[in-house]
């Protein structure tokens, strides 16, 4: 069953704790009757049955701290405001964080009536508390007047709190992580951590990462609500007891998750929303403390340097952290001013990790959608050259409330063999970039009709995965061919003058005539006189017509010479086992320069293989 879990809210002495333990039972106070108790995790946490806990927030600072843990965290509000004060500012403070975190409902309890004796004024007091909610767009499910003292009204609102009939929209994947809100050591078990579960699971022996450290450990033991436990999950207050890790080294604010669930970042783009109320403007480069699950870190915005944020405006925008952070895409966080502290807005994170070049984080930060499922459909869009996995969208989706396999069918996006997702346009416009790449090429080198992968790929910049589905397709339907070495377009054929014809011919017969030597370009171009980009298209085309061989290091050979000399090696190998250099260059009355290359381009294609300071017979010979 889930758990629902209920954070309260309020001004300091509104009774925020007094009313959480006439609920309860419990006096979430106890920190030194806590710590003898061990490893129990109750501070600040009571629990109304198995399946609900009240975060009980006592101070002001104390609700930054527990309550940024995510709306993943916190499903429901307790407000409470004592009678004889009325609504004050940490009252609006709480429910500004509570509702930009996306906890926009729950339950006001109008406590202390026993101290004043107008009731007229009670009801101004509740009038007041509704006008404050709705300001904020906070749903009350109820508001109940009570009395700690005699525990009028106390009843009531247990069973508006229990009897809530709540169905949690929680992440689907399995993926594990929780923020942590404290680390203590405990004597003869070691280190223990506590937090709530944000997403998946956990179950004892399990490797668990701690960000943004990087240490690994092995869970050795499980506590959730008070009890032992041999798993916690999404929602459960869990403390986890580490094998073999030293308490100094974890701190408030890391996250616990299940290895590569969350990465290290500086850079974040995100949504914000500043409070309606405040009186704070951001500006460019602001300094602004930034609370993300249970950590607070420095930071500062980035905005066009003319915009001014003023109070309730909403901007995606991006923010550069003076430390790093864990996060996950769709984690709320709080943004207060640097001094002095203030609530002023808050927002979502629509990007974790962004690895972008500036000018490209500028435009992707001005168009990705709040939305997670338009999000899935844009950067899917956007990342057409380098398309994700199916599992590399999930991974990266995994906190977001949203069904990747469902998107898919929604938005008509396809999955290849390889488990790449596209669109049908993004198809099409690879198709095409290739085609237009290849016939850019022939304009600008007629005589080259094979384009290599490699001179594609770089060209292009895509993923390897991308490459192949894409050639495939241009293969399938006929637009290009596989040629030796490469590509070429369908039906293209390379229309050579006359005089070019004349001057390959001549060309030919230099390298047929060079008998086992092998021929540098200079050498060629000394000979020939074409300039080095003519003659090299030249060489391209007895490459294509396999009359030449490329052997690398700028030298070329006649494709009859070089079988001649394949053959002749092949029968000096029937006769010995080894051939050393000497030997080599003796046998085919070559120089060191040439003898080298050539060696090596037989050693590249295993006709033979380097042994020390010798070749032996390679898998072609044989």
């Amino acid at each position: 069953m889930s758990q629902i879990v209920v954070g309260t809210a309020g001004h300091i002495d509104h009774g925020k704790t007094s009313l959480v333990k006439a609920i309860t039972g419990t006096n979430t106070d106890s920190l030194n009757e806590e710590k003898i108790r061990g490893m129990t995790i109750d501070l600040g946490f009571a629990y109304l049955n198995k399946t609900i806990t009240i975060i009980d927030v006592p101070g002001h600072e104390k609700f930054i701290r527990n309550m940024t843990a995510g709306a993943a965290g916190i499903h429901y509000g307790l407000v409470v405001v004592a009678a004889d004060d009325g609504v004050m500012p940490q009252t609006k403070e709480h429910l500004d964080i509570l509702t930009l975190l996306g906890v926009k409902i729950g339950w006001v309890a109008i406590t202390k009536i026993d101290i004043v004796d107008d009731s007229d004024w009670i009801d101004l007091v509740e009038i007041d508390i509704q006008d404050c909610l709705k300001e904020r767009g906070f749903k009350s499910l109820s508001i109940r007047r009570i009395n700690n003292i005699n525990s009028y009204g106390i009843d009531l609102l247990k069973k508006d709190i229990i009897s809530i009939n709540h169905k949690i929209t929680k992440s689907t994947s399995n993926k594990f992580r929780m923020n942590v809100d404290r680390v203590f050591s405990k004597t003869g078990f070691g280190t223990v951590v506590t937090g709530t579960v944000v997403n998946g699971f956990a179950k004892i022996g399990q490797e668990l990462e701690i960000s943004p450290s990087g240490l690994k450990s092995k869970i050795r033991g499980l506590q959730s609500h008070g009890g032992i436990a041999k798993i916690v999950k999404q929602g459960d207050r869990a403390a986890i007891n580490f094998a073999n890790l030293k308490s100094f080294k974890l701190n408030r604010g890391d996250v616990v998750s299940s290895k590569g669930t969350v990465h290290n970042s500086k850079i974040i783009i995100a949504n914000i929303i500043m409070i309606k109320s405040t009186d704070w403007r951001i500006r460019n480069k602001q300094r602004l403390r930034f609370h993300f699950g249970t950590a607070e870190i420095l930071g500062r915005v980035v905005l066009d340097s003319s915009k001014i944020l003023q109070k309730g405006e909403q901007i995606n925008l991006i923010i550069k952290l003076e430390s790093s952070v864990s996060v996950a895409m769709d984690d709320y966080f709080i943004i207060r001013s640097y001094s002095p502290m203030e609530t002023i807005a808050g927002g979502v994170i629509l990007s974790p990790n962004p690895i972008y070049s500036w000018k490209k984080l500028y435009k992707i930060c001005s168009q990705i959608p709040i939305d997670p499922s338009h999000r899935f459909k844009f950067l899917v869009n956007y990342h057409w050259r380098r398309p994700k996995s199916f599992k590399e969208w999930n991974d990266l989706f995994f906190n977001s409330k949203i069904n990747i396999e469902s998107l898919k069918k929604l938005y008509g996006i396809l999955e290849s063999e390889n488990g790449i997702l596209y669109s049908k346009d993004n198809k099409e416009k690879a198709k095409k970039e290739i085609l237009n790449y290849i016939n850019e090429c022939y304009i600008n080198n007629p005589y080259r009709k094979v384009l290599t992968p490699d001179s594609i790929k770089s060209k292009l910049s895509w993923s390897e995965a991308w490459f192949k589905e894409i050639i495939i397709d241009l293969i399938n339907n006929k637009l290009i061919i596989n040629a030796p070495g490469g590509y070429t377009l369908y039906n293209y054929e390379i229309d050579i003058s006359k005089k070019d014809l004349i001057a390959i011919d001549k060309l030919e017969k230099i390298l047929k005539n060079a008998k086992m030597e092998p021929i540098f370009i200079n050498e060629l171009i000394k000979i020939t006189g074409h300039r080095p980009k003519h003659l090299s298209d030249l060489l391209h085309i007895l490459i294509t017509n396999k009359k030449i061989e490329f052997l690398g290091n700028e030298i070329y050979m006649h494709k009859n010479n070089l079988n001649h000399l394949i053959d002749e090696l092949k029968l000096y190998f029937s006769n010995n086992g080894t051939i050393g250099i000497s030997d080599f260059k003796s046998l085919f009355i070559l120089t060191r320069k040439t003898a080298i290359p050539l060696l090596e381009y037989l050693d590249k294609y295993e006709y033979t293989k380097r042994n020390g300071n010798f070749r032996i017979q390679g898998k072609a010979l044989e």
